[in-house]
């Protein structure tokens, strides 16, 4: 299999390539990162639901959709990215999916551990250490191939992403950064920023590639080639076109906002009923209320706790 080891390249290319590599049916592992910030949504999002499209536009963010699932996601040069691509009768792709992400996570995993960090395989298909998630992935299908892809989380922008979110209210983004702020975590968290620092981008491709040749066999470096670089142009025309980014999908009446596998914040509205809350493994977290003449004005509603989040939003549709 071949390893394309690409480092520093433009974040148009830090999608492409992979997309591309799929299309034209080869297979391949591809580590690398983007030499500028973007935000990028997963093949079933629409944009316009999922992104604060004015922020982006004023904070210079380009807004890229994948043709693999997973959320809306900010991604910067302190993310090293991993993506693989393999043919579906490939072995591994025939496995149950759970198992296909397990054997396909253990490489990055391995990484996180010989770097001294404790991590470990969040079902479905979330690496964590602890309570907290490091790396979160996508996967699809693209032409004959799969693809799946995530990073190695040197450090995470927890303003910028929260800045990029659309939330219906600026108390909604605020919630949902202090939920990544307790529930998110880095190399830097985890080891100390100096230590962090001292962290070569090289040796942390290197070690990517090695646990990663643990499970997909000998990998033989490669660079882009003509073909590859060709068709990754005509991938990108359609690709990159608006037509493509911004897809309109169905508008859901509510908000759903993944924070980690099994953490959600959630904005229900019905009438003049509005609902913020937060559920985990689907029981309620915590709960506040406004209602009409309310202004502003939040309620805790402490009695939903520990409930199961349909009670809630039952309950909520027959007080609206």
């Amino acid at each position: 299999m071949h390893l394309y080891r690409l480092g520093r390249v433009s974040w148009q290319d830090s999608q492409l390539a992979y997309h591309t590599l799929a299309h034209l049916g080869r297979q391949g592992l591809i580590l690398c990162s983007p030499e500028q910030p973007y935000v990028s949504v997963g093949y079933f999002q629409d944009p316009a639901q999922e992104l604060d499209l004015e922020h982006c536009r004023a904070a210079g963010l380009p807004v890229f959709r994948r043709e693999v699932g997973g959320g809306a996601v900010y991604l910067d040069n302190h993310q090293l990215f991993w993506q693989v691509v393999l043919q579906r009768d490939h072995p591994l792709v025939s496995l149950n999916r759970e198992l296909f992400y397990r054997r396909l996570l253990g490489p990055v995993v391995a990484a996180y551990r010989a770097l001294g960090v404790a991590a470990t395989v969040a079902p479905v298909n979330d690496v964590a250490v602890g309570e907290r998630r490091i790396a979160g992935t996508g996967a699809g299908e693209i032409g004959d191939c799969v693809a799946f892809v995530g990073n190695l989380m040197r450090r995470f922008d927890c303003a910028a992403m929260a800045g990029a979110l659309r939330a219906p209210d600026e108390a909604f983004r605020g919630a949902y950064l202090g939920y990544m702020r307790e529930h998110l975590t880095s190399l830097q968290r985890e080891l100390g920023e100096q230590r962090e620092a001292s962290l070569a981008e090289e040796a942390l491709y290197d070690l990517l590639a090695r646990e990663f040749a643990s499970v997909l066999g000998p990998l033989e470096p490669r660079p882009l080639d003509d073909e590859l670089r060709t068709a990754m142009e005509r991938v990108g025309r359609r690709l990159l076109s608006d037509a493509w980014t911004y897809h309109p999908r169905k508008p859901r009446p509510h908000r759903k906002v993944k924070v980690r596998a099994g953490l959600y914040l959630h904005h229900w509205r019905q009438g003049s009923l509005e609902a913020r809350f937060a559920s985990l493994e689907g029981r309620v977290l915590e709960a506040s209320l406004r209602g009409p003449g309310q202004e502003g004005a939040w309620s805790e509603a402490h009695e939903f706790v520990g409930q199961e989040v349909e009670a809630l939003t039952s309950a909520l549709a027959k007080m609206a």
